[in-house]
C-alpha cells in the first residue's frame, strides 16, 4: 500500500514540473536589436503568463534575443555569473529573484567601516544592464593621499575572501571581479585602510589614495605589516620601513638605510668601516643601487660609518636579491630601488633633527596648490669635534677633519590626474683627513626626470632621463710630492617602460640606455714645487643599451607566474690603445707584441647577452605559499680593487677586449607561512648561484695608474650557495624577527700559466665569504609614547691572506704568505640598543617631537676589521688586530615636526 502512495507522489511532481515547464520553453519574439528586459517579460504577460518579478531590476538590463530561443535560454544567458536567478512555479508562472548574499556582505563591510571611522570611496562603472559581460578587470593605482605617491605591495582584500591581492612595486594593480557590487579592503604599513564600494560591470581603472594614520591619543601602534604577508610577496624581495629605521639604534644617532639592508637574510658586511654590501656571497660591486631610477656608486659617507641617504627624503624603498624583474639590470647580486619622496600637494610640512654629530632639515609642500609641489632636504655634519677629543697613543688627531653634505631637492607638478612629472636633484660631498698630508674627497651629483603618464585605464607608462657624477679627488700636500690624484664617472641615462594590464595577464616591457664616460685616473702637480709629472689614463666610453619584456601571468587563485627576458647590448668605443700580447705567453708587460689604436667613438668591442627571468608563487593554502625564482644577469662594469670594501679609490673598469662581462645565474626556492591572525611570520629560501668572468687582483698588482690593468688582474669562476631563515612577530607590545643565513662564496682561477693562477688553481673562499650570519631585531612598546628597540648582530669572520714566515734573503726580509684567504680573522657580534620618546599624538598637534637615546657596540666588543702583523726584537711576526669600533658609543638625537 505504501508503494501505491510513493508511486503516485512522484507521478504527480512529475507531472508539476512537466506543467511547469510550459512557460520556461515558451518562445520569445525575436528582436532586431537590443532591447529592455522588462520589455520581454511583458510579451510574456501578454500571453497570460504570470510573471513576478521588480523592473527596477530588470529595466537597466539590455538583451538580445536571437531567433527560436526560449525564455529559458534567453534568461540562463543572461544571468549567468550574476546574483540574478529564477524558476517557474508551475505551468503559467515565472518568478525572477536576487541573491541577497553578495549585498549583505558589501553593507556589513561598508558599515563596518564606517563605524570605525575609516575613509569609503563609492564609485560606479557601466549599467547593470550589461550582464553578457561574466567577469571585469578593476586596474588602478594607489597612491599616498596628500604626496600622490605610488605605495607599493598594498594589499588588496575583495569582500571577505581569503585571496588577497597586491600592487606591484609601481603602486599598480589589475584585479578580476565579477560584475555587480564589490567591496576592497586596501592595507598598508602606518596607513589607514581604505575602504573601495564599486559597482562595476566594465573594465575600469580607479586611484585610490592612502592616508598616513593619526594616532590617537590613547592609542598604542602595535603592529609592523612590513614583515607580514611572506605567503603573497615574490621571492627574494624585502620592503624596507622608512620609519622603523629612524627607530632602531644607529651609529651615533643617524638612521642608516644602508645598514638597515645589512641586516636583512641573506645580506652582510665586512666590517664597520666598509661602504655597501655582499648579498648571498656577491661582492659590493654587484649590487644594482637606483636613486629615482638613477645608478648610484657610492651609496656611504665617511668610509662607510654613514649612509649617503638622507631618510627623511625617502617615499619607499624595495630589495631584490632572487628572482630579480627583467627591467633591471647590470649587476649580478641585487637590486635596491630608492624612490625619493615628493612634496605635500596641499599643506606645508617642516622636520628637522639634531644629534651630536649631524643635524637635518626636511621642507615640503606646493608651490601651486593641487598642482606641484617642492620636497627638500639637506644633512650635514659637524663632527671635528668628536675627532679631536679622541685620544690614542698612535697619531695626533688634533689637526683632522672628518666633514660631509647631502642634499636633494624634488619637484612634482600634475597635469592631471593622468600625467605627473617630477624632477630630482641630489648631491654629496666627503672631505676625510686624519694624520699625515693625504686628503681624501669624494662626491656623488645628479640630475634626473621622470614623467608618468596612464594612456588609458589599462595602458601606462613611465619615462626616465638623467645624468649622475661620481668621482674622487686624492690630495697630497707634501713640498715635494705635492699632487691630485683623480678619477671620474659620468653616465647618462635614458629609460622607457610600460605596462599594459590584459585581464590575468600584466605585460611590462620596456628599454634602458646608459652612456659612461669614464676617467679612470689623472694626477698632475700640486704645488710649484713638486716633482711629480702630470699624466692621464686614457678616457673610456662605453654603451650599454637593454630591452626587456615579461609577463605577470594569473593562471589561477592559487598560482602566480612573472616570466620575461632581457637582451643587453653593451659597446666599448674609443678613443683608446689596446695592446695585444704574444700568445701562449702570459699578460705581462715584456710580453706586448702589438698595439691597437681606435679612434673617438669608434668600436672597439660590442657584447650581446640573453638574460631569461622567471619568479612563481604557488599557495598551497591561504597563508602558506611556495616560491621560484631565477635571473641570468651580465655586469659589464667591474669595480678594480684589493680591499674587500668600495674605498673612495677604487676604479670602475668597463668590459672590453680584455676583461669579459661576468655573468651570473641563481636559481632560487622559497617558503612563505602567514599565521591567520597575522600575528607571526615564516620565510625561507634556498639559492645557488654560479658566476663567470668574475675579477680578482694578482698578488702585488698595482691597480692605480696602470696603463696595463690587464696584467695584474685574472678572470675565473665564482660560485655562491645558502639558506636564509627569517621569522617575524608583527602585533603585540612586542614585536620584530629573527633570521639566520648560511651562506658560502668561493673563487677559482685557474689559468694556463702559474702567474694567472691563484691558490694553485685550487677553490679559495672569497673575501667576503661569512658561513654563519644571525641578526635579531626587537622593539618593545612601553606606552603610546615610548618604546625600546635592539638589534644584535653575527657574522663568521671575513677570510684574511696571512704571512706564515718572515726568512733573509741577502739581508732583506721578505714574507711567506699563506694561501689566499686560508685564514679567518675573529668573528663579529654586537649589540645595539635605543629608547625612543615620542611626542603628543594628538590628531590637531602642529608638532611633533621625538627624543632618540642609543648605545652601539653595548658590551664595548672589539671586532676585528683587519688583521697586521709586524716582526718583534726576535724577527718573530707579531699579529695585531686593528678594531675600528672598540668601545661602547652613546648618543642623543631630537627629531621636530612641524605640520
Amino acid at each position: 500500500m505504501r508503494l501505491i502512495r510513493l508511486t503516485a507522489m512522484l507521478i504527480f511532481f512529475c507531472s508539476l514540473n512537466l506543467g511547469a515547464q510550459t512557460i520556461l520553453l515558451e518562445k520569445v519574439q525575436t528582436t532586431d536589436g537590443p532591447t529592455s528586459l522588462t520589455h520581454v517579460l511583458e510579451q510574456l504577460k501578454d500571453r497570460s503568463f504570470r510573471v513576478y518579478y521588480l523592473a527596477e531590476w530588470t529595466d537597466p538590463i539590455s538583451v538580445t534575443v536571437e531567433k527560436s530561443m526560449s525564455i529559458q535560454q534567453l534568461l540562463e544567458r543572461t544571468f549567468e555569473g550574476s546574483e540574478y536567478n529564477f524558476f517557474a512555479m508551475d505551468s503559467l508562472s515565472l518568478v525572477l529573484v536576487k541573491d541577497p548574499t553578495r549585498a549583505i556582505a558589501r553593507e556589513k563591510l561598508v558599515e563596518e567601516a564606517l563605524d570605525r571611522n575609516q575613509k569609503v570611496e563609492t564609485y560606479q562603472f557601466g549599467s547593470q544592464g550589461n550582464l553578457d559581460v561574466k567577469q571585469v578587470t578593476l586596474s588602478g593605482t594607489v597612491v599616498d593621499l596628500k604626496t600622490e605617491d605610488p605605495i607599493p605591495y598594498v594589499s588588496i582584500q575583495p569582500g571577505n575572501d581569503s585571496k588577497t591581492f597586491n600592487t606591484d612595486e609601481n603602486g599598480q594593480f589589475s584585479i578580476a571581479l565579477a560584475p555587480g557590487p564589490n567591496v576592497l579592503t586596501f592595507r598598508f604599513l602606518e596607513y589607514e585602510n581604505s575602504i573601495v564600494d564599486v559597482e562595476v560591470y566594465e573594465d575600469a581603472t580607479i586611484t585610490v589614495g592612502m592616508e598616513k594614520e593619526s594616532i590617537m591619543l590613547n592609542e598604542v601602534v602595535i603592529q609592523d605589516k612590513s614583515s607580514s604577508e611572506q605567503s603573497k610577496t615574490r621571492i627574494g624581495v624585502s620592503t624596507i620601513s622608512v620609519s622603523n629605521i629612524k627607530k632602531t639604534p644607529s651609529f651615533l644617532g643617524e638612521p642608516d638605510l644602508v645598514k638597515s639592508i645589512q641586516r636583512l637574510p641573506g645580506v652582510t658586511t665586512v666590517g664597520e668601516a666598509a661602504s655597501g654590501f655582499n648579498v648571498r656571497g656577491g661582492s659590493v660591486d654587484q649590487n644594482l643601487i637606483l636613486y629615482d631610477g638613477i645608478p648610484v656608486f657610492n651609496s656611504a659617507h665617511v668610509f662607510g660609518f654613514f649612509s649617503a641617504f638622507n631618510p627623511d627624503g625617502i617615499s619607499d624603498v624595495n630589495f631584490y636579491r632572487g628572482g630579480i624583474p627583467a627591467e633591471y639590470g647590470g649587476r649580478s647580486s641585487s637590486v635596491l630601488n630608492i624612490r625619493s619622496k615628493d612634496g605635500d600637494f596641499e599643506d606645508w610640512h617642516f622636520k628637522g633633527g639634531i644629534g651630536l654629530i649631524t643635524s637635518n632639515l626636511h621642507v615640503n609642500g606646493p608651490l601651486v596648490k593641487s598642482k606641484t609641489s617642492l620636497s627638500t632636504s639637506v644633512r650635514s655634519t659637524y663632527s671635528d669635534w668628536l675627532v679631536h677629543s679622541i685620544r690614542t697613543d698612535y697619531a695626533d688627531l688634533t689637526n683632522s677633519t672628518v666633514q660631509f653634505y647631502d642634499a636633494s631637492a624634488k619637484v612634482s607638478h600634475l597635469f592631471n590626474t593622468d600625467a605627473k612629472l617630477s624632477v630630482t636633484a641630489y648631491a654629496s660631498n666627503d672631505a676625510f683627513r686624519l694624520v699625515g698630508d693625504t686628503t681624501y674627497q669624494w662626491n656623488n651629483y645628479q640630475l634626473s626626470a621622470k614623467y608618468n603618464r596612464q594612456f588609458s585605464p589599462q595602458f601606462s607608462g613611465e619615462f626616465v632621463a638623467g645624468t649622475s657624477s661620481y668621482g674622487y679627488d686624492v690630495f697630497n700636500d707634501d713640498s715635494e710630492t705635492a699632487s691630485k690624484l683623480s678619477f671620474r664617472i659620468l653616465t647618462n641615462t635614458l629609460k622607457a617602460g610600460f605596462l599594459l594590464n590584459n585581464g590575468a595577464h600584466t605585460y611590462s616591457f620596456g628599454w634602458n640606455w646608459q652612456l659612461y664616460h669614464i676617467q679612470p685616473g689623472a694626477v698632475s702637480p700640486n704645488s710649484a714645487q713638486s716633482n711629480v709629472d702630470p699624466f692621464a689614463l686614457d678616457r673610456q666610453v662605453a654603451l650599454e643599451n637593454a630591452f626587456y619584456a615579461s609577463d605577470l601571468w594569473k593562471l589561477n587563485a592559487k598560482t602566480r607566474l612573472e616570466y620575461g627576458v632581457r637582451l643587453p647590448v653593451f659597446t666599448s668605443f674609443g678613443k683608446s690603445t689596446i695592446y695585444k700580447y704574444t700568445s701562449g705567453q702570459p699578460k705581462e708587460t715584456n710580453s706586448i707584441s702589438d698595439t691597437l689604436s681606435y679612434g673617438s667613438w669608434q668600436p672597439s668591442k660590442t657584447y650581446i647577452g640573453l638574460e631569461p627571468r622567471a619568479s612563481l608563487i604557488y599557495q598551497l593554502n591561504a597563508n602558506t605559499s611556495l616560491k621560484l625564482g631565477y635571473n641570468t644577469i651580465f655586469q659589464y662594469l667591474h669595480l678594480v680593487s684589493n680591499s674587500t670594501a668600495v674605498t673612495p679609490v677604487d676604479i670602475w673598469q668597463p668590459s672590453g677586449r680584455h676583461f669579459k662581462p661576468q655573468r651570473a645565474d641563481q636559481l632560487s626556492l622559497g617558503m612563505g607561512w602567514d599565521q591567520p591572525s597575522g600575528m607571526y611570520s615564516l620565510s625561507s629560501e634556498v639559492f645557488y648561484k654560479n658566476i663567470a668572468n668574475l675579477l680578482d687582483f694578482k698578488d702585488g698588482a698595482k691597480l692605480v695608474l696602470n696603463e696595463t690593468l690587464e696584467t695584474d688582474l685574472l678572470q675565473g669562476k665564482g660560485y655562491a650557495y645558502g639558506a636564509e631563515v627569517s621569522i617575524s612577530k608583527n602585533t603585540g607590545i612586542l614585536s620584530g624577527g629573527v633570521n639566520y643565513t648560511f651562506s658560502r662564496s668561493f673563487r677559482k682561477i685557474d689559468g694556463d700559466f702559474r702567474s694567472e693562477t691563484i691558490n694553485s688553481g685550487e677553490r679559495y673562499p672569497s673575501n667576503f665569504d661569512q658561513p654563519h650570519i644571525a641578526n635579531v631585531d626587537l622593539q618593545w612598546i612601553i606606552s603610546r609614547r615610548v618604546s625600546v628597540s635592539g638589534n644584535f648582530t653575527y657574522h663568521t669572520g671575513r677570510p684574511v691572506t696571512i704571512p706564515l714566515a718572515a726568512i733573509q734573503v741577502e739581508g732583506q726580509p721578505l714574507a711567506y704568505f699563506s694561501g689566499r684567504n686560508q685564514y679567518r680573522i675573529p668573528d663579529y657580534h654586537r649589540l645595539d640598543l635605543a629608547l625612543v620618546i615620542e611626542g603628543n599624538y594628538k590628531r590637531d598637534q602642529k608638532w611633533q617631537g621625538t627624543w632618540v637615546f642609543s648605545l652601539y657596540n653595548v658590551y664595548a666588543r672589539k671586532n676585528p676589521y683587519s688583521i697586521f702583523f709586524s716582526q718583534n726584537s726576535d724577527g718573530v711576526l707579531q699579529p695585531y688586530q686593528l678594531a675600528i669600533i672598540g668601545t661602547v658609543l652613546p648618543s642623543i638625537s631630537y627629531n621636530l615636526k612641524i605640520k
